[in-house]
C-alpha cells in the first residue's frame, strides 16, 4: 500500500466497538429513564448510555420549532435526523453528528435507544406542558403571577451574584374599565389579547412577560440598562398605534419601571416601578 494512503487511513476515525444490547442492558437502561421528569436530566442520562455505543460529537433535539443542543460539539459532515414517536404522538426529531457515517447495525442500534426513550420522553414533555400551564395566565397565554414571583426572586439573584443588570417595568392600561362597561368584558378579553402580543412583540425573545391579573402586567427585562426600558417603552406605543382594536376602543398605556440597585429585594424593586406608574398617570 502507498505510504500515503496508509497514514490517510490511519489517521482516519475509526469506529468504536460496539456491545449488542442485550435484554438485561435494555432493561438496565429503561430503570435509569423511567420517573425521570426533567428534561435535561433525562437527555443526559439517555446520552450517556447511548454514548457507550455510538460516538456522537453533536446531537440537537427539535420540537415545536425549538431547537436545544443535547451535546456540544462540532459539527460534521455526517448528519442524521430521527423522528420520535410513543403511540401516535410525536416527541420531535434528533438530529447526529457523528465522525463518519452510520452504518445499518449503529442506525438499527440508535432505533432500540428511541423506543427505550420515548415513554419517559412522552412523560417529561407533558409534565412541562402542565407545570407551564400552571405558571401561565389562561387568556393573555403570558406568565401569572405565581410565574412573576419566582422569577423576579430568580432574576435578584442574578444580578447579586454576577452583577447582571436587571429592569422592571409595570404596565396598566388606561380606559381599560370603560371598554368591560360599555362593551363587555368579550371586548375587554381581546384588549388583553391585543396587548399581550404588542408586549411580547415588543422586548426580546429572552425577556419575560406577564399578566399579574385585570389590566395589570408586568415585564422583566436581563440583562438590561437604564436606557432599556425607554426603547421597549417607546416600541410599545408604536405598536398600539398601529393596532386598529386598541386604536378604536381608545386604549392607551401608563408605565413605570425600576433598575436593580443593589440591595434591592422584589417589594423594593416593585415599588419604585408602582410609583413611578401612578405618576405617569396622574400627568396624563
Amino acid at each position: 500500500m502507498d505510504p500515503a494512503l496508509w497514514d490517510k487511513f490511519a489517521d482516519a476515525p475509526q469506529k468504536p466497538r460496539r456491545k449488542p444490547l442485550g435484554a438485561d442492558v435494555r432493561l438496565l437502561i429503561l430503570q435509569k429513564l423511567q420517573g425521570k421528569l426533567d428534561l435535561a436530566l433525562l437527555f443526559e442520562i439517555f446520552t450517556r448510555e447511548m454514548e457507550k455505543q455510538v460516538d456522537i460529537h453533536r446531537l440537537i433535539w427539535e420540537l415545536e420549532g425549538t431547537a436545544t443542543l443535547i451535546r456540544r460539539g462540532k459539527a460534521t459532515e455526517f448528519r442524521q435526523t430521527f423522528v420520535l414517536r410513543f403511540g401516535e404522538n410525536e416527541l420531535g426529531k434528533l438530529q447526529y453528528c457523528t465522525p463518519y457515517k452510520l452504518d445499518k447495525d449503529e442506525i438499527n442500534l440508535l432505533h432500540t435507544y428511541h423506543r427505550l426513550f420515548a415513554g419517559p420522553l412522552a412523560n417529561a414533555i407533558e409534565y412541562r406542558r402542565v407545570k407551564n400551564l400552571a405558571l401561565q395566565d389562561y387568556l393573555s397565554t403570558l406568565g401569572n403571577r405565581t410565574s412573576f414571583e419566582q422569577d423576579i426572586r430568580h432574576a435578584i439573584a442574578l444580578s447579586e451574584r454576577r452583577n447582571v443588570g436587571l429592569v422592571l417595568i409595570i404596565f396598566d392600561l388606561d380606559n381599560f374599565k370603560q371598554v368591560n362597561d360599555r362593551f363587555g368584558h368579550l371586548d375587554g378579553d381581546k384588549v388583553i389579547r391585543r396587548f399581550a402580543t404588542i408586549l411580547k412583540d415588543a422586548v426580546r425573545a429572552t425577556d419575560r412577560c406577564y399578566r399579574l391579573g385585570g389590566d395589570e402586567f408586568t415585564a422583566l427585562l436581563q440583562p438590561a440598562t437604564g436606557e432599556s426600558a425607554g426603547k421597549v417603552a417607546t416600541r410599545i406605543q408604536q405598536l398600539m398605534k398601529q393596532d386598529q382594536t386598541l386604536r378604536a376602543l381608545n386604549i392607551s398605556v401608563s408605565l413605570g419601571y425600576a433598575h436593580y440597585q443593589k440591595g434591592d429585594t422584589s417589594i423594593s424593586l416593585i415599588d419604585r416601578a408602582d410609583r413611578q406608574l401612578y405618576q405617569h398617570k396622574r400627568q396624563k
